[in-house]
């Protein structure tokens, strides 16, 4: 059955305009989905009924189209059944062009903006208008409690057709409900309000790039959103997996950089999205961005950079995420699904207050996303024996999240003999990489006849570099593996992410920028 709504739209004329454009083959695929789209389902009655507003087009008996905005508390759109909406006309806004366009076509059109998720909701149907003299109490039963203002018609809409529409273009905007929701008032008593300045910036190393906080906006507990625009004419364009690092200040005043993965789509703009995770217990990056930045900043963040790409002409791909970890994860799940890309999602979090981006998630993927819950009854846990059960050729894995989901994928993959260069990963933040318990560490390199002394605060990597010993290094949390040094003498505490169980065991090789030694001594081979 073609798509109701595109069948209706794709008339003669605009098919000559898309044979003209070179799009019509996107066209026909369109036309030829087997999307039904011709009657409400949970999904388009939980968004029609917390709508305020809307816009409606009626035709005249001239051809001319008349586009109202209508509105009311939220819950005034009603969901009659799956094929039936109706709404009160308040007195006050009597509408007589609308009514009058009516009584010529009952043709009508509806577009229900969502601003602060980038959703838009369009309804093709057929009005009926009732009068309060017409039925007193049908009319009357649309009135919302406690509103202030009575109905005097009933105006019930019967479905046509609908679709959703992408978020390209649509601009985010809050009422004041919502950026209240999305600024609690912070305890300012421990924080340094002051944003980093350029000087203080141009002391860190590598180059940055000036930008504004034009958006912010709540999108789980504890989860924000950050839109950034250059101030200068810098061109961005990150690629799906791409992170940048933004100067931030710690609670010791001083300035240092975080990484944030992008959740920008394909669609090429200069402006960039992070998502940030409030975190009770780190040095201050959070409390910065969650505290401090205001709409209208000025910060700096470094160009991004990808360490965790997609691979090219990939057969299939199974995307999983934990927690903040959707973020990168959500960047390759829009660019994927706008290539038309076999995919599929598994995305695990505590709550589903605290898992940001579902309702997108859903929308790219549909019934190949899966969502999981682990202190949400009923409880739904990932099932990574079953997600990796069968390991083909030309499927690609990529994860983000913690490094015990990180750990678990890996580790399942290696069990069921994926392709190690099938399993792509990132973790911006390891846990294990820095220990109260690490003491100082004598390091003698072999070959050189040098000693090397590792304080307690530094990684091998560091201690290495600083003294002149060339090692290869790249990602210095742990994830690439350049950094792996030869050792001769010590028992690893390994602490990466990529040398596999049978590396491990070896004890010949370690990475050198997170892993040291349990006793106070380590023999590198160097």
């Amino acid at each position: 059955m073609p798509h109701p709504y595109i069948k209706r739209l794709f008339t003669s004329s605009v098919k000559n305009v898309q044979e003209e454009y070179g799009v019509r083959e996107s066209g026909q695929q369109l036309e030829d989905s087997s999307v039904t789209h011709d009657f409400f389902a949970e999904r388009e009655r939980a968004f029609i009924e917390t709508r305020d507003s809307f816009y409606m087009a009626t035709v005249n008996s001239d051809g001319w189209p008349y586009v109202q905005h209508r509105g009311g508390p939220k819950g005034f759109l009603r969901v009659i059944d799956n094929k039936t909406i109706a709404f009160p006309d308040f007195r006050g806004n009597d509408q007589y062009i609308s009514m009058g366009n009516l009584r010529s076509s009952n043709k009508i059109s509806l577009i229900l903006m969502d601003y602060p998720n980038r959703r838009r909701l369009k309804i093709l149907g057929y009005c009926k208008v009732v009068t309060e003299r017409e039925d007193l109490m049908q009319v009357a039963k649309l009135e919302p409690e406690g509103y202030g203002y009575a109905a005097h018609r009933a105006m019930i809409i019967t479905l046509d057709s609908f679709d959703w529409n992408c978020p390209q273009h649509i601009v985010p905007r809050y009422t004041q409900a919502e950026i209240k929701a999305s600024f609690p008032q912070p305890d300012i008593s421990q924080i340094n309000l002051s944003l980093p300045t350029l000087q203080e910036v141009e002391k860190l190393e590598g180059a940055f790039i000036p930008m504004e906080v034009t958006g912010i906006c709540k999108r789980a507990e504890n989860i924000s959103e950050f839109t950034l625009r250059p101030l200068n004419d810098s061109s961005i364009m990150p690629d799906a997996g791409s992170h940048i690092r933004i100067a931030v200040r710690n609670h010791d005043d001083r300035i240092k950089t975080n990484a944030y993965s992008l959740i920008n789509g394909p669609e090429r703009s200069a402006t960039v999205h992070i998502a940030v995770l409030r975190e009770t217990d780190g040095d201050g990056g959070s409390h910065f961005m969650h505290d401090v930045l205001r709409v209208g900043d000025h910060l700096y963040i470094q160009p991004p950079k990808n360490d965790f790409p997609l691979v090219e002409n990939a057969e299939h791909t199974i995307l999983i995420a934990g927690g903040i970890g959707i973020t990168p994860i959500l960047s390759m799940a829009r660019t994927l699904s706008a290539r038309g890309d076999s995919l599929e999602i598994h995305y695990t979090a505590r709550t589903q207050k605290s898992m940001a981006f579902k309702q997108q998630v859903a929308d790219i993927a549909g019934d190949n996303s899966h969502f999981y819950f682990s202190r949400e009854k009923p409880i739904v846990r990932l099932d990574l024996e079953d997600i990796l059960s069968d390991p083909k050729i030309g499927t690609h894995i990529y994860v983000c999240g913690p490094k015990v989901l990180i750990d678990a994928v890996i580790a399942t993959a290696e069990v069921k003999e994926w392709p190690k260069n099938q399993i792509h990963f990132e973790l911006f933040g390891n846990p294990l990489a820095r220990q109260d318990s690490d003491k100082p560490i004598e390091v003698e390199l072999r070959k050189s006849g040098k000693t090397v002394q590792v304080a307690s605060d530094q990684s091998v990597l560091d201690a290495l570099l600083d003294t002149g010993v060339n090692v290869g290094f790249s990602c210095k949390r742990g994830e690439c593996g350049n950094c792996k040094v030869p050792v001769l003498e010590g028992e690893i505490d390994h602490r990466d992410i990529v040398l596999d169980t049978y590396e491990k065991k070896a004890g010949n090789v370690m990475c050198s920028c997170v892993s040291r030694v349990k006793g106070n001594r380590l023999v590198l081979d160097l």
